[in-house]
């Protein structure tokens, strides 16, 4: 297993529910796949640096966690599909 970490921004309109349901599959899918995950935050809403989907604003959100290489590219595709995602940002660490 390799350490990552993620940052994924969410647009601003969603209700608290929509948020956590998101940030839920994530980790739901780390987990599954015998992942651990090691710290995660909200960071809130903040201003972008520039427009993102027709969006000044977005939730921000950070997740750090272990897990096999071949699971992170599900947990990209969950990142793509998933419309309610602005940006997102996966970086494995160096140990």
């Amino acid at each position: 297993m390799r350490a990552y970490e993620s940052v994924f921004i969410l647009n601003p309109g969603l209700s608290k529910d929509s948020e956590e349901k998101v940030v839920s599959e994530i980790q739901e899918v780390i987990v599954r796949h015998k992942g651990e995950i090691i710290q995660k935050q909200s960071w809130g809403k903040r201003k972008l640096a520039s427009r993102l989907k027709k969006q000044n604003e977005g939730i921000y959100f950070f997740c750090e966690f272990k897990l096999s290489p071949a699971t992170v590219k599900k947990i990209e595709n969950i990142f793509k599909i998933n419309e309610t995602i602005l940006r997102t940002l996966i970086l494995r660490k160096e140990i």
